[in-house]
Formats: structure tokens, C-alpha cells, sequence
């Protein structure tokens, strides 16, 4: 299966790399902390929405990914 022909698997590659981004974002925040600035809890709080939601939107399309692989298995047996 292309990555390239499938719309879902897409979704998940773009996913992935804005849950990087936000984890990248996130590193950031815990290194100016660590440096001593005081940066602003609500960016902490809105970094951990960001990922929770784009984690939650990662786990329904691979659900979607797999849900015909499921199928094929169940009718296999």
C-alpha cells in the first residue's frame, strides 16, 4: 500500500509531524524554564491541549487504517 495513494496513511504522516512540532514546542518551553525565564502557563497548557487532541486524531486514523485489515482477518477464519 502507497503512502502516496492513501488518504489515511497521509493523514497520519501529517499528524505525526505536527505531534513533533508540539513536542518540539514543548522542549522548548522546559528548556526556558530551566534557564530561568517564566514563561507563560496558559502556552503550557494550550502545547498540552494541541498534543492530546492531535494524539487523539493519530489514534482514530490509524483506527481507520487498520479497520479493513480487521475485516479481512475476521472473514479470513
Amino acid at each position: 500500500m502507497s503512502s502516496k495513494l492513501n488518504p489515511v496513511v497521509q493523514s497520519l504522516h501529517r499528524l505525526d509531524r505536527k505531534f513533533e512540532g508540539v513536542g518540539d514546542q514543548l522542549h522548548e518551553f522546559y528548556r526556558r524554564q530551566a534557564n530561568g525565564e517564566k514563561p507563560n502557563p496558559s502556552e503550557f497548557t494550550r502545547l498540552l491541549e494541541q498534543q492530546s487532541l492531535t494524539h487523539s486524531a493519530m489514534t482514530a486514523q490509524f483506527n481507520l487504517l487498520q479497520k479493513p485489515l480487521k475485516t479481512v482477518l475476521n472473514e479470513s477464519k
